[in-house]
């Protein structure tokens, strides 16, 4: 191809099977001629002829593309509502694509990029899960099962927050620079954001796999109404907490055996007392039992009678408040790692059968 030829190229157009077969001295003559007056170095001639090849990769395209656009549009207009109505109306399925897609698809990619770190991470934590995971969906429950399930997934909540938190000051130091020289380093930049996100995905795991068990341990208890019957299969005591099984304290009723109130909160006054929390409904439940059900799980609604609960008492303490806003950012994570992927899929799907490829 000599001179000539790439004077046509560029007065005519060139294909990508035309620049692609040019070689390099062609090709910056190639580029050259088409940016006239400027001085381009390797990198800028490579960067252009990618440029150009996908240009002419595409030329003529237009109303595919305009097609594939108003597609994707069209997605991302329905996919709130869409999914808003499968969680409430399949919400079974709902959960187990959302636990598979977000436990499955980063380390699918860590893998394929070499990421062993997160992978051993994830190994460990998943071993870790599987292990109390296998302990919720034992018939009958061991009677420490319960307690021992919410207590470590409400530390392993305190741990991700706090990864999290970390995370994000030493972000706020890469952003305001604040000791240049170190926070403006590349490295700094990736390590912030690598505790911050370890800190928002493994927070997010354990959410729903708490969801996961809280359902499967109250439905094994018999106490809940959210089962298949919509009823609960056995009667709660009045001295019984009906999400972890265990007694309460000695009692059972804050009406009738002089607890010592604070808001909601009720403390009985011995040693072994254990403090307690009742719903506007009128159940009482272990205070700690009741925070991981609606904070940490994120439900709503009463564990025995499905009425729904206020969470107003959640939010007094300025931590509590802080630590609904981290479940809160957890929801935007799930929608980076679970949704959006799911949703490029689907697009791809659609853009196949259409033959938009």
């Amino acid at each position: 191809m000599d001179r000539a030829v790439v004077a046509g190229s560029v007065s005519n157009g060139a294909s990508a099977a035309n620049i692609a077969a040019m070689d390099e001295t062609q090709q910056a003559a190639y580029i050259s001629a088409l940016y006239p007056g400027r001085s381009l170095d390797a990198d800028d001639i490579r960067r252009a002829v990618q440029r150009e090849q996908y240009n002419a990769e595409h030329k003529g395209h237009e109303g595919k593309h305009l097609a594939m656009f108003l597609i994707f549009i069209f997605v991302l207009a329905m996919l709130p509502a869409t999914v808003k109505h499968w969680r409430q109306r399949y919400p079974t399925s709902y959960r187990l694509v959302s636990v598979g897609s977000i436990c499955l698809i980063p380390p699918y990619f860590a893998l394929g990029n070499e990421y062993y770190r997160f992978v051993t991470l994830w190994i460990g934590y998943a071993v870790a899960n599987t292990y109390v995971l296998y302990l919720a969906t034992r018939k009958p429950l061991y009677p420490r099962t319960p307690r021992r399930v919410y207590q470590w997934f409400s530390l392993i909540n305190k741990v991700s927050y706090a990864v999290s938190v970390v995370g994000f000051v030493l972000f706020l130091l890469c952003f305001f620079n604040v000791a240049p020289g170190l926070t403006n380093t590349e490295s700094f930049v990736e390590t912030s954001m690598v505790i911050m996100f370890y800190g928002l995905y493994f927070g997010l795991m354990s959410r729903d796999l708490v969801v996961l068990c809280s359902d499967r341990i109250t439905a094994t208890l018999g106490y809940s109404s959210s089962n298949k019957t919509g009823l609960p299969t056995k009667h709660l005591a009045h001295n019984v907490c009906g999400i972890c099984g265990d007694q309460l304290a000695q009692g059972g009723s804050n009406t009738d055996s002089g607890l010592l109130h604070a808001g909601a909160e009720a403390v009985r006054p011995t040693a072994l007392a254990e403090p307690t929390h009742e719903l506007d409904c009128g159940h009482v439940f272990h205070a700690t039992c009741i925070r991981g059900w609606c904070v940490i799980g994120k439900k709503e609604t009463c564990p025995f009678c499905s009425e729904k609960v206020d969470l107003t008492p959640f939010k007094q303490n300025p931590w509590d408040r802080q630590e609904l806003v981290y479940i809160s950012a957890l929801e935007y994570m799930r929608f980076f790692i679970s949704w959006q992927p799911l949703t490029l899929l689907l697009m791809a799907g659609i853009f196949w059968i259409l033959g938009l490829d």
